[in-house]
């Protein structure tokens, strides 16, 4: 918790590099494989063709990957899939990685809180995980939003400018 909260206070350094995405999405989602198994939970990963690398720090992106898995596999009580697609954002020349689960989804009066730190709607957490999301995505001049509602899943889009420029 403590480490959590040092993340987010202080300020947040990118570094920027040519990022092969096929390895990164699949480093990330092996990393919770064994939980979603556990769980009869499907991984899945696609790309859009063509766009094979990206201008993005890999270490922080594979945290904000890292902590969305977590999160939909923690909610997935009863199997389900978790999804991840890689594609070129429709406004720019910006990588658009969608993440979407069939879990239970989120109450409407939660969305507006999601990204508030300390908010949170699980028993033991600490309400700093999507606040670090945020600022992560933020610091890559990035956008994020999550659309979902109860018994119909959740999907998390993340928009990073710029990150498909050759």
């Amino acid at each position: 918790v403590i480490g959590q909260l040092m993340e987010f206070a202080r300020p947040m350094r990118i570094e920027e590099k040519i990022t092969g995405l096929d390895t990164l999405i699949r480093h990330s989602l092996k990393m919770v494989e064994g939980d979603a198994l556990k769980k009869h939970i499907t991984l899945e990963f696609d790309r859009e063709p063509g766009i094979e690398t990206a201008k993005i720090d890999a270490d922080r992106i594979k945290q904000v990957l890292l902590n969305l898995y977590l999160n939909a596999v923690e909610a997935m009580d009863d199997g389900g899939s978790l999804t991840v697609l890689a594609k070129r954002s429709e406004r720019d020349s910006g990588l658009k990685i969608t993440v979407s689960d069939t879990g239970p989804g989120i109450a409407k009066k939660d969305l507006p809180h999601l990204f508030d730190p300390y908010f949170t709607t699980k028993p033991s957490g600490t309400g700093l995980g999507l606040a670090i999301v945020h600022k992560i995505v933020e610091s890559h001049n990035g956008e994020i939003e999550i659309t979902s509602a109860p018994g119909e899943g959740t999907v998390v889009t993340i928009l990073i400018p710029h990150a498909l420029e050759d």
